[in-house]
């Protein structure tokens, strides 16, 4: 919690209207700092997750970082002696695609939750 110095007692301030507006408005504050903190909490937990695409029956693994861009791609041996060129071309396409639909519904559903 931000230090705050509390405001001298003098016989203007004490139980006046002023005085609790004040308080009101450093709470309102306090409340205002404290959401932002958790905001930044999430989005820093977001920005370091990696998200995961599968096809070809889960044998082509594709991860993209929060933004989408792709990281890393994994494809079964059994799945590149199976598929031909385009089919296999499409499975990698699947997988990369579902993999940022994932970070995509990631960072709409933390949007979201920063909303007021």
């Amino acid at each position: 919690m931000p230090f705050i110095p509390e405001m001298p007692r003098t016989p203007e301030t004490t139980g006046t209207t002023g005085a609790r507006e004040m308080r009101e408005l450093m709470e309102r504050l306090d409340a205002v700092v404290a959401s932002a903190r958790r905001a930044e909490e999430r989005a820093a937990e977001w920005s370091a997750r990696q998200f995961v695409g599968r096809a070809d029956e889960g044998r082509i693994v594709a991860r993209t970082d929060a933004l989408g861009t792709l990281v890393a791609l994994e494809i079964h041996p059994l799945s590149r002696k199976r598929l031909d060129a385009r089919r296999l071309a499409d499975e990698i396409t699947a997988a990369v695609v579902r993999a940022e639909r994932a970070a995509t519904d990631a960072r709409d559903e933390l949007m979201n939750g920063l909303r007021p």
